[in-house]
């Protein structure tokens, strides 16, 4: 037990230089490819951190949206929180390290169908929205939320602002690392994709055939997804 918890404790810490160690090196293909190992990864922490505590656990994204929400963050920054008993005896959310964003120009595509305002495609390609076939997110969305900093944290923030909540997508675990909630009889997927970034505005998704990202099935198995046809 103690050895698995130095082992997250360890990867939790990593995780925060991973996307500025990467997002220089190779094209826009080798930071899909790098992406997608950092949300894999994430997404195995966050079921450890539900198994391990025997809580609720989730893997939130950032989606409150620009100009009120921070660009830089929009779809690009993930963090692991759990579910914890605070001391005034109330439960919570804490978060489990710290918040990771994705190398550039790397983003999650929005949950449900993209929106128009958000696609900035070449000539004769389209986006697939189709929830069953399509390159598209099927996590679950809330706002309003916020967490604490740490364990035993007393403020609440939002991706490291105090006092603020916004808007996310999740992918929630249960203490048996199980996913809670999923679209009948299908995985959850998480897409990834190359956008175009834009100062204080929505990235603008540029090439439909370049997605990766990966399935989460009910059991909490992960399954990896390479190309946008494979969604």
């Amino acid at each position: 037990m103690i050895e698995l918890l130095t082992v997250i404790g360890i990867m939790l810490l990593l995780f925060g230089g991973i996307g500025l160690a990467i997002a220089g090196r190779g094209g826009e293909g080798a930071a899909l490819a790098n992406g997608q190992s950092i949300l894999a990864s994430l997404v195995g922490a966050t079921r450890a951190q539900a198994a391990l505590h025997q809580t609720t656990a989730r893997l939130i994204v950032y989606a409150q949206l620009p100009p009120s929400g921070d660009s830089n963050k929009y779809l690009r920054s993930l963090q692991v929180v759990r579910l914890e008993t605070l001391a005034n005896g109330s439960t919570g959310w804490v978060a489990a390290g710290n918040f990771v964003t994705l190398p550039a120009p790397i983003c999650v595509v929005p949950a449900g169908q993209v929106p128009r305002d958000h696609l900035q495609l070449p000539t004769g390609q389209n986006w697939n929205n189709n929830l069953a076939t399509g390159p598209v997110t099927t996590m679950l969305t809330q706002t309003g939320f916020n967490y604490r900093g740490q364990s035993g944290g007393t403020t609440s923030q939002f991706f490291g602002v105090q006092g603020q909540s916004g808007r996310i997508h999740y992918l929630e675990f249960a203490p048996d690392g199980t996913v809670t909630a999923t679209l009948p009889g299908a995985p959850v997927k998480i897409a990834l994709a190359t956008a175009i970034l834009r100062g204080n505005a929505v990235p603008l998704f540029n090439n439909a055939s370049g997605v990766r990202g990966l399935f989460v099935r009910k059991s909490g198995a992960v399954a990896l997804v390479d190309e946008a046809t494979g969604f």
